[in-house]
């Protein structure tokens, strides 16, 4: 032990005496480590650590795919397939479905919307989890006509009753309706969606229990002990197929749509889009490293070759070569540890400047931080570039000839040319990994300023945006629907500064779009052909005005396509060429196919459409086009009235003043209101690239820092000559 601490006693004057090489290190390893350990904090929350659920590897996620359709990838199954895998599937222990749905509730005299969550009562059985306070719904409460309960989150409990324990049957209206709260859910539980604040019973008619391919739910089932996803997936597969059989009628068209259900992990719904990008900047984090490390050892190898006659005369003085190689490699894991745990201290700063430039829209976003595993293996990386580093003058020691040295007469003792050489050798690697990211870096920004050009079919400039929700037990007639739009829509034009105004229900970029199969008259289609399901959207008259949309042929909706007059729809110039390639679509007629074994067959009960316009096609779901594949639909709002939509102004004036006005309007209107989803489209733009623009900034970052550092090794190695 003394001889350990008088090494150590040594490593440390002979760091002192040479400041500037143990400076340079030190923040050479710091920059290195703060990148990895601020990549490692992230990828190990998002995407290594288990989800917030017990036993989460043994939940599956199951999602019905139609991928010559149009759709795959949603997530999403219908009530009919849990009802009947509840019946055959045996792999599973337990199942459930759950979906996000917001809830007017009444804070403090104001209504605002709250994240919710309908949920099947099986939902807390599979999750393991309990209500801290009251219980978990019964399958009674998920009967419709029951379904009137409600259970809090532990946040929401202390905001609406300051944590008042005797709050359980107490009536807590939503929507115009009254809810009973039945139980109050431990603190900090989090399943999906952080911001999910209540929860209540998903209930199903007869008919709705039966209904296939009306895929509007999220469905979880936990596996048995000992169960695989292999077999589960082998198990749906056949019910599938059972089903396929059980309705003939419908068999080709979902053969030829390419359907099948997709059972992956639960994982998936969150981090399925993120994952390959986060290991992708994890491994240029650690070419960073790498970089550094090489860079490190070139400085080593040149303070080794000066300090060659001093290593000599101790040798011949006695000292023994493994009490050097000891002290030597004291000197470099004490640099490292202390330039990892700096490293560490800086990884939490950039950590916190991420969340400044976009962190906050990636999945678990709020999970991410700099917790013990993140700060073990930053050591442990800081300890392994240590010894790394250290072999290369190790190497060095065991070669050194006394005599040699001791009659060298080099000006800056470089030890010859086989020293020389590899460190050149050293600085090429470093300039050859520099280069590799810079390459990647670009890329990313060419890429990224790519799609800042890109036109997404609409004018954002000026158009704000909001939100509302029209409560059922108030809003459950189309009629009472569309007073509510006849009377809103010229009181919002009317705001001063309001050019246009428009409603619909799915706005560009917001990422709540449905879809539906539809059909053109006279269309045949070719032996094997799949149906398609473009997006379905509803709006109003001045939607397309508000947003700039063009209209390519015909013209937009506008106050006489009301309830009374013949329906009308207008198509994206991508569905236009699907069903009329070279040809003019205004006047022609679209409809919903109401007969499996005849898609042909158009009655009195089928609905008819005629087509008014082509217009432009928008960028709905991403600025790179890369959702919907098959085209959009747009149906009038006053023929097929909606109760959530979102309203777009375009607006010369102030947009928080418009806001405002907006909010009194709605107010004025109906006092149970709250808008809520409030964004300018060009902050629309703004949220959707934030993640990739998160990306191509850290990537950037590492180029600049590899640079940084492949300079310094050129330096070191012209300096040293």
């Amino acid at each position: 032990m003394d001889t350990f601490f008088l090494d150590l006693k040594y490593a440390a004057r002979s760091l002192w005496r040479d400041k500037g090489f143990a400076l340079a290190v030190l923040l050479t390893f710091a920059v290195c480590i703060a990148a990895n350990a601020a990549l490692f904090a992230i990828v190990n929350s998002v995407i290594l650590r288990p989800l917030p659920v017990a036993e989460a590897s043994s939940v599956l996620l199951m999602s019905n795919d139609y991928p010559n359709a149009g759709i795959s990838g949603g997530n999403y199954t219908a009530a009919g397939d849990y009802f009947d895998r509840l019946r055959e599937m045996t792999v599973f222990e337990s199942q459930a479905l759950f979906q996000r749905r917001n809830q007017t509730v009444d804070l403090n005299g104001t209504p605002q919307q709250i994240r919710g969550m309908v949920v099947t009562p099986s939902w807390f059985h599979l999750l393991r989890v309990s209500p801290r306070l009251g219980r978990p719904f019964t399958e009674e409460e998920g009967e419709v006509g029951r379904d009137q309960e409600v259970i809090l989150s532990d946040g929401l409990w202390k905001q609406l009753y300051s944590g008042d324990k005797s709050v359980l049957g107490r009536t807590l209206r939503m929507g115009g309706r009254p809810y009973t709260i039945v139980g109050v859910m431990p603190a900090k539980f989090n399943f999906v969606d952080p911001d999910v604040l209540l929860w209540t019973p998903l209930a199903f008619t007869a008919e709705e229990k039966t209904a296939h391919h009306n895929n509007n739910w999220r469905y979880i089932g936990r596996l048995k002990p000992g169960a695989t996803l292999e077999q589960a997936q082998a198990q749906v597969n056949a019910l599938n197929q059972e089903n396929l059989e059980r309705f003939p009628e419908t068999k080709e068209l979902l053969i030829n749509a390419g359907f099948h259900t997709a059972v992956k992990p639960l994982e998936d719904l969150l981090i399925a889009g993120v994952k390959g990008t986060l290991y992708l900047l994890w491994g240029g984090a650690f070419l960073v490293l790498l970089i550094g490390g090489l860079n490190i050892a070139n400085l080593a190898l040149a303070r080794l070759a000066m300090r060659r006659k001093q290593i000599a005369t101790r040798i011949a003085l006695g000292a023994g070569r493994a009490q050097l190689v000891r002290q030597l490699l004291l000197e470099n894991l004490g640099l490292a540890l202390l330039g990892g745990m700096a490293g560490i201290a800086l990884g939490a700063g950039v950590l916190r400047a991420l969340n400044a430039i976009g962190l906050e829209k990636f999945p678990r976003a709020g999970e991410v931080h700099m917790d013990g595993t993140a700060i073990l293996v930053s050591l442990a990386l800081s300890l392994g570039a240590g010894l790394f580093v250290g072999l290369f003058p190790l190497a060095g020691i065991s070669k050194i000839g006394i005599s040699d040295a001791l009659h060298e007469e080099s000006r800056t003792g470089t030890g010859g040319k086989k020293s020389r050489r590899v460190r050149q050798l050293l600085v090429t690697a470093q300039v050859g990994f520099a280069f590799t990211l810079l390459l990647g870096a670009g890329l990313l920004l060419a890429s990224f300023r790519r799609l800042l050009h890109v036109d997404p079919g609409f004018n954002p400039n000026g158009v704000i945006s909001a939100s509302i929700a029209l409560p059922r037990a108030k809003y459950s007639k189309p009629e009472a629907l569309r007073d509510f739009m006849n009377r809103a829509l010229p009181a919002i034009r009317a705001i001063p500064g309001v050019s246009s105004a428009g409603a619909t229900e799915a706005i560009p970029l917001g990422g709540n779009h449905d879809d539906s199969v539809i059909l053109a008259e006279g269309y045949q289609m070719k032996p094997g052909e799949s149906l398609i399901s473009p997006l379905n959207i509803g709006v109003t008259s001045g939607y397309f005005e508000a947003l700039g949309i063009s209209m390519v042929r015909g013209r937009p909706f506008n106050d006489r396509d009301n309830e009374a007059a013949p329906r009308v729809i207008i198509v994206d110039e991508r569905l236009a060429r699907h069903f009329w390639p070279n040809r003019d679509p205004i006047g022609r007629r679209m409809y919903f196919p109401s007969d499996p074994k005849d898609l042909l067959k158009i009655d009195e009960h089928t609905l008819c459409f005629t087509v008014v316009g082509v217009a432009r096609t928008l960028r709905y779901e991403n600025l790179d086009d890369s959702g919907a594949t098959v085209g959009a639909y747009y149906l009038c709002n006053a023929q097929q009235p909606a109760s959530t939509f979102t309203l777009a102004l375009k607006t010369a004036g102030d947009p928080a003043s418009a806001v405002r006005a907006l909010r009194a309007e709605i107010s004025r209107l109906d006092p149970d209101l709250a808008l809520f989803d409030i964004h300018s489209m060009p902050e629309r733009i703004d949220l959707s690239l934030s993640s990739r623009r998160t990306s191509m900034l850290l990537a950037n970052a590492f180029g600049g820092v590899a640079l940084f550092l492949a300079s310094l090794g050129i330096y070191g190695v012209l300096a040293y000559l």
